[in-house]
């Protein structure tokens, strides 16, 4: 690679650096979720929230894995994050890697797409969601090494033994990490088996295009192993949390809505890797002089994804569930281009849309950098301020929240999860207002909540007496949440002294009255529907 390009690089990883060092303990709620069902897989053996509770609560099984794995040498609040870390850290280093040895010789509009895909990993806010404790950058990593297998085996007629159970393997452990991403397995099969049925010599008969399928099958194969694996340990294939944000076919327009909200909020990481993977697609195809139909495959997940999920009703909360998507598009087609000639027009239309999508980003960077420092500063002053606090002396109370990360790690109190995450599958099917009166019906030693939530609440049980013990700012790009640790009388000065504040009474907060009638004859508000919140 060109000096320049070596510099080019160091400035990025530089970048990263400094972001990785400023935003440390960054995480957000859901991640310390992860964390208490690794030390529960680890202590007790079991998958659950709630200790020898079982329940389905987390998006990945690999993931709280491999943190019970870890968890046996770093017991350590910080340990989701450091994991988190050193993902987008190996995924930096990947693509950097790959791209030596794929793009040195390539075009220098190639390079350049290449460089501004590394630049969309290390951007604030791809620190933000590749950091943030969760199992995004491992998916990355995961979604990258197929990629780059897939395009290599797409000029090999076929494998040895040994490479196809590896792939297998590669395949297991893919949709063990994220049961959705079976979807990349099956596109990435019929890719190859496309691809190869194009290269044939001669027409294939239907014999030998099935044998060119199981040839191709690796992926696919470990994909269905692992959601076997899964039903057979968990009894179900989706896990509750897909359950909880399902508003149910018909709901599409609330789908899109919040997906156009979430990508959003993303900033570069989420709308800004839409546009590129579009610009990706638009040079391919003008490039390329069309698209192939195996070359068309991979720019259909997304799509796929929006699709499915509008048809189900579900609320994709977080452009983690979204990113591998467009990544896994943007990375192919950028190696289809490493492989054309360079003999290239000038100035043409595609080379206008890529220095305004730079310029566009130029434009992005300053209010995305001011506002993900933000955020990400508050995250790391919330973590402090929970790690200070004495909160495991509430561990052997029942609590009510809702955003239970924060609060259920640091207290190991038994939850009721208001969001329906984490209290098994009938608790996920429930309405909002249904979970509600199920946890007022365990009469909770304390509740953390919203100020909304509590006063749903507060319709549900007499919160007049309870007393305010913490307040904690849960900052979004464009909201501030905020939650409050609340506790009755009769243990108000335990929680106050676990939180170290002065007890101040709720009625301060809110404007309580007599609760209402009985729950069993109270009707749900149409606003109130199974709409749970999350981050944008």
């Amino acid at each position: 690679m060109r000096r320049f390009d070596w510099l080019i690089l160091s400035l990025l990883a530089l970048w990263l650096l400094g972001w990785v060092a400023f935003a440390w303990p960054a995480v957000q709620d859901d991640a310390f979720i992860h964390l208490r069902y690794a030390d529960n897989l680890y202590l007790h053996h079991t998958v659950s929230y709630n200790a020898l509770e079982p329940s389905y609560g987390a998006s990945s099984l690999l993931y709280i894995g491999l943190l019970a794995v870890l968890r046996a040498f770093f017991a350590s609040p910080d340990l989701a994050h450091a994991t988190s870390v050193a993902f987008h850290l190996l995924l930096f280093a990947g693509v950097t890697a790959l791209f030596w040895i794929h793009l040195s010789r390539a075009s220098q509009l190639v390079r350049l797409l290449g460089f501004v895909l590394l630049g969309l990993l290390v951007v604030p806010s791809a620190v933000r969601w590749l950091e943030d404790g969760m199992e995004t950058g491992l998916v990355l990593c995961a979604t990258s090494l197929i990629c780059v297998l897939v395009f290599r085996e797409t000029g090999a007629a076929s494998r040895s033994a040994l490479a196809y159970l590896a792939l297998l393997c590669l395949g297991f452990f893919t949709v063990l990490l994220r049961t959705e991403l079976l979807l990349l397995c099956a596109g990435c099969c019929l890719l190859l088996t496309l691809r190869r049925a194009q290269t044939g010599a001669t027409r294939l008969s239907a014999r030998s295009l099935a044998g060119v399928a199981m040839r191709s099958s690796h992926l696919f194969a470990g994909g269905l192993l692992a959601c076997g694996s899964i039903v057979w340990r968990m009894h179900t294939l989706l896990p509750d949390t897909a359950i909880a944000k399902s508003l149910g076919p018909g709901d599409w327009k609330w789908v899109l809505l919040n997906t156009a909200i979430t990508l959003g909020g993303a900033f570069s990481f989420g709308l800004g890797m839409l546009f590129f993977w579009l610009l990706t697609l638009i040079v391919l195809a003008s490039r390329g002089r069309g698209i192939t139909t195996s070359a068309l495959i991979p720019n259909l997940f997304f799509p796929t994804v929006l699709l499915l999920s509008a048809l189900r009703g579900q609320m994709i909360q977080g452009v983690r569930y979204f990113c591998w998507t467009l990544f896994f598009a943007a990375l192919w087609n950028i190696l289809e281009l490493s492989g054309l000639p360079a003999e290239t027009p000038r100035r043409s239309r595609s080379d206008l849309l890529i220095y305004a999508f730079l310029v566009l980003l130029a434009l992005d960077l300053p209010i995305e950098t001011i506002t993900m420092h933000r955020v990400l500063e508050n995250r790391v002053g919330t973590v402090r301020r929970f790690e200070a606090q004495h909160l495991e002396q509430l561990h052997d109370e029942h609590g009510v929240a809702s955003d239970i990360g924060y609060i259920g790690y640091f207290t190991r109190a038994r939850l009721c999860d208001l969001a329906g995450l984490v209290n098994g599958r009938a608790a996920a099917r429930l309405t909002r207002l249904e979970r509600a009166q199920a946890c007022v019906a365990t009469q909770p030693d304390f509740i953390f909540g919203s100020p909304g939530q509590l006063d749903l609440l507060a319709e549900l049980m007499d919160l007049r007496d309870w007393q305010i013990c913490g307040r904690y700012d849960l900052v979004n790009v464009s909201t501030l949440d905020e939650h409050y640790l609340i506790a009755p009388p009769r243990l108000a000065a335990k929680t106050c002294q676990a939180t170290g504040n002065q007890p101040v009474p709720l009625t301060s907060l809110l404007q309580l009255g007599t609760p209402s009638p009985p729950p069993q004859t109270k009707k749900e508000d149409p606003e109130l529907r199974n709409f749970p919140s999350g981050e944008n």
